[in-house]
């Protein structure tokens, strides 16, 4: 054969060494438990392990493309920054699906994606009486969105609906915060409304 060892491996705690034959076991029963690891702590990292394995799973490089374009506009437009992560990528792979569920997305384009996902917000879906957004990672149902106030979710809808105009005057420049390409020289005429207060860049007024 090609490997005749074997080998044999004894897991323990260097904890236990602290301790000789006739100590107290009750003392040793409240040490040990004021140095296990926080409850909170440990049920969040596994948590992020089952998200990190449902994203590997679910998300395509077009997608991906999308969700950078998102992480750029929650870092820029104050009215996404509530946004978390874990929100935005359930959102994109959501956004695009159609009818049913498959085990891989359609292929859709990242302009596609990206408008599917401002006409959700626009929607209104985060209104009252939305749905919201469950996860698909957790037994108990969860509203990912849970957490938003009511301010922040009007925020939300009034910027997409804003974003969803400029996509339809083909001004998706402003939306990504670029400079406009030379190939626009006569661009669609610019939406009448001006640009509502959940849409102002950081630092920009």
């Amino acid at each position: 054969t090609l490997f005749p060892y074997t080998r044999s491996s004894d897991l323990s705690s260097g904890i236990n060494a602290e301790y000789g034959e006739d100590v107290n076991k009750e003392t040793m029963k409240s040490d040990k438990a004021a140095k296990v690891l926080d409850r909170t702590a440990c049920l969040n990292v596994l948590a992020l392990l089952r998200q990190t394995k449902w994203f590997e799973s679910r998300m395509s490089v077009s997608l991906i493309v999308v969700l950078q374009l998102l992480k750029d506009l929650n870092k820029r437009i104050p009215a996404w920054s509530p946004l978390s992560t874990w929100s935005l990528e359930l959102i994109v792979e959501r956004c695009a699906r159609t009818k049913g569920y498959s085990s891989q997305p359609p292929q859709f384009s990242p302009a596609e994606v990206i408008r599917r996902v401002f006409e959700l917000f626009a929607s209104g879906f985060l209104l009252l009486n939305s749905p919201g957004l469950n996860d698909p990672c957790e037994k108990e149902p969860v509203d990912v969105l849970g957490y938003l106030s009511a301010q922040e979710r009007e925020d939300l809808t009034a910027s997409a609906q804003y974003a969803l105009r400029l996509m339809v005057y083909n001004q998706l420049y402003k939306i990504l915060g670029v400079a406009q390409p030379p190939s626009l020289k006569r661009p669609l005429q610019a939406p009448r409304s001006s640009c509502p207060e959940s849409f102002k860049q950081k630092g920009k007024s």
